[in-house]
């Protein structure tokens, strides 16, 4: 946990002083400083190495921007020169030090605080129709915001604006930054999230259902182009295409697999049919998942995997030179100019068109860009002055930035691949190489992008873009194609709930998530056929009738831990078993029964390596960290008792980093038994 958490700035008597503390604060701690060119007071904060990114946009600038509602829906941007800031710059200050905090607190993903600055907006929008401070706000305010969010919005993306609201009171409150309290609770519920298209089954809702998954005639038209002779990007993202049909993979998971991301294994099975066991291959795709950013592998049909072998061979091969030449950098030498072979001073208008560059005015500007040494002087060639300048400091300047641009990349794209290396990743490439105006600059490393691949198979009619079954005149009667990348992975969810032999948890497994009640969101298959096919074998088996089973269903919602975690309030004093809750009041003492052999129990042991043991303390460390944060808000409020819980938290959670450093040392074989606390209490006295 990261330290500075325990420099919380001190409060002050008023709400308007509060703030000003707060601001001087986090002037000074927040991680955005690091940034050499940070101001407090800009609109746009640059995030690019603070904060956790999509790898499709690792090679690109990336910034949390504090600025006001454009009313031009959520996917039309304003340019930067466009953006203002919010009506209320009190609120800025807060939206700005809420997001330090969270930044603090843990490393976020940027597009997770920009979540939070558009439910920001919403408030700042109410604030305005009031012309109020931030000192004035009140749970009106904020109920005005999300109503207004609730008209605009889909309803998952509704949800998950009253949950960021939900926190914008919470802080609000914590930090006395208005005159009253503000007693907000989202309106939306969890079982909301899904979109009525999801599970309903009138005319309307099946149609916006079957609108996710990808046409008949358009699945025909993507096999065609796999079997026609494509080349150059074609070839590259057509295989992109057939990747993510094979696997159901997003779009994400599919730029971060590496060269060695296909791997076949031995597994024996028993023959049912000769009761001997069999030696079955099976082949998995290895990657790291989007969402939960975990290390999985995927078992891959026998029927995709030609597909799937079909289009990594091509990524493989169009993208080789790519790999090759981060490796060669890597190592220490290379040469982007060999088409230069002279040891001296170059005039930019005798070299422009050698290098194959658009002019002579824009290599000039370029090298100016790059600090390249430039000079004035007598061209012979020309007999005027002219710009020249050495080959070899443009050799080294352009080493150079390609040295800075895979190390920049690599940092990014570290902690969303399996590769250990940034040669290993397949679907690097280079600055402008799939661009069809602009000249490729072999330097400078980024990744294959969302935008690529979306004008591949969607285009843009606005801008004049074709999509590729536009530009090889494949069309429907008349009717234009156009995919998205999602649709694929709707496509192969529906295909699978098909299967008889699939369970629901192995679809859920399958793809990734965390809960099978996620997999409704990706199955288009009719829910009254669903409902009809089970409905007798349940109804016999619990003695219910239908109307019971829908209200039951209603009133009992099933979840599991995680979302109890996520759902539950006054989390710091609530303890979370496997049959259930214990749940105190801060002025009750903890109970210290709850896991104390992790609490310093001598007659604790644990096997180092046992993966359920690792799992199930590492869950339980989180869990700790989470209940800390919470009781030391408590503590700051001055909650009776509430020092007691926090001395009983960190108990737990040091006992987890000592019972998980067994992992890390040397002289403990995996396998052994370990005594964790060799030098503790007996806690497994009766009481």
């Amino acid at each position: 946990m990261n330290t500075s958490l325990q420099l919380l700035p001190s409060i002050g008597v008023d709400s308007d002083s509060n703030l000003a503390q707060l601001v001087h604060f986090y002037k000074k701690n927040t991680p955005f400083a690091k940034i050499e060119s940070w101001e407090w007071d800009d609109i746009s904060w640059d995030a690019k190495g603070i904060c956790k990114t999509q790898a499709r946009k690792s090679g690109y600038n990336i910034s949390v921007n504090f600025s006001r509602d454009n009313k031009l829906g959520k996917k039309v941007k304003s340019s930067y020169n466009d953006i203002k800031p919010f009506h209320n710059l009190d609120l800025s200050d807060i939206a700005k030090c809420h997001i330090s905090a969270l930044q603090i607190e843990k490393a976020k993903d940027v597009g997770t605080l920009n979540f939070y600055i558009v439910a920001y907006r919403y408030l700042d929008n109410a604030m305005l129709k009031r012309n109020i401070t931030a000192s004035n706000l009140t749970t009106y305010d904020f109920k005005v915001a999300e109503a207004e969010a609730h008209d605009r919005l889909e309803s998952s993306t509704f949800y998950r604006i009253g949950q960021k609201l939900e926190s914008i009171a919470t802080f609000i409150n914590k930090k006395k930054l208005s005159i009253q309290k503000i007693v907000f609770k989202k309106s939306a519920k969890r079982g909301d999230t899904h979109t009525a298209s999801d599970s309903r089954i009138d005319f309307e809702s099946t149609t916006k259902r079957h609108e996710k998954l990808p046409t008949h005639e358009s699945l025909i038209a993507v096999a065609t182009l796999s079997n026609s002779n494509l080349e150059g990007d074609d070839a590259l993202f057509q295989a992109i295409v057939e990747i993510m049909f094979a696997t159901g993979l997003r779009f994400d998971e599919v730029i971060c697999l590496d060269v060695e991301c296909l791997q076949a294994r031995e597994v024996e099975e028993l023959n049912v049919f000769t009761g001997e066991i069999d030696i079955v291959c099976i082949n998995e795709i290895r990657y790291r998942a989007k969402k939960g950013a975990a290390y999985q592998t995927k078992a891959i049909a026998s029927s995709l995997l030609p597909i799937l072998q079909k289009g990594l061979t091509s990524a493989l091969e169009i993208l080789a030179p790519v790999r090759d030449t981060i490796k060669c950098v890597i190592n220490g030498k290379y040469d982007f100019f060999p088409i230069i072979t002279e040891d001296c001073e170059l005039f930019v208008t005798d070299i422009w068109e050698r290098l194959n560059w658009s002019s002579r005015s824009n290599l000039l500007s370029y090298l100016k860009k790059r600090n390249v040494n430039l000079t004035n002087k007598l061209n012979p060639n020309t007999g005027k002055n002219a710009a020249a300048f050495h080959s070899v400091d443009l050799k080294e300047k352009t080493f150079s930035l390609a040295k800075k641009s895979i190390d920049e990349l690599w940092k990014q794209m570290s902690v969303l691949s399996v590769a250990d290396c940034p040669d290993k990743l397949i679907f690097v490439t280079q600055h402008q190489r799939h661009h069809s105006d602009k000249s490729t600059e072999p330097w400078e490393f980024t990744m294959i992008t969302h935008t690529q691949i979306s004008d591949y198979i969607s285009g843009r009619p606005e801008l004049g873009i074709k999509n590729i079954f536009e530009r090889k005149h494949l069309c429907y009667q008349g009717e234009q194609i156009r995919l998205t990348s999602h649709q694929f992975r709707h496509f192969l969810g529906t295909m699978l709930e098909i299967s008889d032999s699939v369970t629901p948890i192995e679809v859920a497994r399958y793809f990734g998530r965390k809960y099978t009640p996620d997999n409704i969101a990706y199955d288009h298959t009719n829910p009254a056929k669903r409902v009809m096919d089970n409905a007798d074998i349940l109804f016999a088996a619990s003695n219910i009738t239908p109307e019971q089973a829908k209200e039951a269903s209603v009133i009992f919602t099933l979840v599991d831990r995680d979302e109890v975690l996520e759902t539950i309030e006054d989390i710091g004093t609530t303890l979370i078993t496997a049959i259930g809750l214990c749940k105190h009041d801060y002025s009750d003492s903890p109970c210290g029964k709850y896991y104390a052999c992790v609490r310093g129990c001598s007659e604790y042991y644990r096997i180092k390596g046992k993966q359920g043991e690792i799992i199930h303390l590492q869950k339980l460390q989180d869990e700790q960290e989470t209940r800390i944060q919470h009781v030391k808000a408590a503590v700051d409020a001055e909650y009776h008792g509430s020092n007691n819980w926090l001395r009983s938290h960190e108990e737990l959670l040091n006992g987890c980093r000592i019972a998980l450093a067994i992992e890390q040392d040397n002289s403990i074989s995996d396998g052994e038994r370990v005594q964790v606390f060799p030098n503790g209490n007996n806690g497994c006295v009766a009481i």
